[in-house]
């Protein structure tokens, strides 16, 4: 089969499309017909080393953490999916990702894909979907309360500041002011998140643009709560004003299905600003460093 190989850390130089054999799925796990897949800045992150210590990949190693496809071959013990079946899966960073024709991953981390959604849709949906819900849902957001979301135009803030409309709360996109006729334009508040508040007005806040700023928190009451899926700066909440939770994305099949839900209702929408072939992979990670304004798909 045909892959993006990463061959060693670095540049997207290192990229090299190559023929690497199909692999076989075990038991719990289910081949996947790669047809659709998404380019996430973490996927430059790991591209270029930073994480090696943390998430050594075994070299050549194929990236992708988002893809969309065919059911290909079932593993023993498979019983909840079929051959065929539309599916989007939530590949982890462990080398062999969905950068390629086919990829083999546990059945608990597949969902069905909708027949109203197309592949390059449901490749956008994963992991902004999930992490959207899971930051929401981590803040214990009842209807009506108001929430600040920073890096609310990426694609985890959008699905974030939807997901909270979806339950009712109502979200105020922190961005910066060139984007502030955009941003009202999806959360219905917007404000300018380079600028520091005189008081602090929100029990509630959402990091989702690297680094947690001090404006950020300075919206935040004292007793507030952030959720962030950044690294927090050391330093950062002096003396511990405010209760700051760094979060992970974790696979959650039920979590899926109500993302891929809320998009086939139109509650869920995260634009497509690139779609490149798997063979441009090079040219799809130079587009997301330039920060593209929506999520860049490679279409296999």
């Amino acid at each position: 089969m045909k892959a993006a190989l990463l061959k060693a850390y670095g540049g997207v130089d290192q990229f090299e499309i190559s023929e690497i054999p199909v692999p076989k799925p075990g038991p719990g796990e289910v081949l996947i017909k790669i047809e659709a897949s998404a380019v996430n800045p973490f996927d430059l992150i790991l591209r270029q080393g930073f994480m090696a210590q943390y998430i050594p990949l075994p070299l050549p190693a194929v990236l992708g953490g988002d893809a969309a496809g065919t059911i290909a071959e079932l593993g023993a013990g498979v019983t909840s999916l079929s051959l065929g079946d539309r599916v989007v899966a939530d590949f982890p960073a462990n080398g062999r990702g969905a950068h390629a024709e086919f990829g083999v991953i546990p059945a608990t981390s597949v969902a069905k894909l909708p027949a109203a959604l197309t592949f390059e849709q449901g490749a956008t949906l994963v992991k902004a979907g999930l992490t959207a819900r899971q930051t929401v849902d981590a803040l214990g957001v009842k209807p009506g309360d108001r929430v600040l979301i920073s890096g609310a135009l990426g694609s985890v803030g959008r699905a974030a500041i939807q997901y909270l409309h979806e339950i009712g709360a109502k979200p105020v996109a922190g961005v910066r002011p060139e984007r502030l006729d955009e941003a009202r334009t999806l959360a219905g508040e917007a404000l300018d998140i380079t600028v520091t508040p005189a008081a602090s007005s929100f029990d509630y806040a959402i990091s989702a643009a690297a680094p947690v700023a001090a404006p950020l928190i300075g919206h935040v009451r004292d007793g507030g709560k952030i959720a962030s899926i950044v690294p927090v700066p050391e330093g950062s909440n002096a003396a511990g004003r405010v209760t700051i939770q760094e979060l992970f994305h974790r696979t959650d099949t039920a979590t899926l299905d109500a993302v891929l839900d809320a998009a086939v209702k139109g509650l869920l929408v995260i634009p497509v600003a690139h779609t490149f072939a798997l063979e441009e992979i090079r040219a799809a990670q130079n587009a997301v460093a330039l920060g593209a304004r929506g999520k860049v798909v490679l279409r296999h």
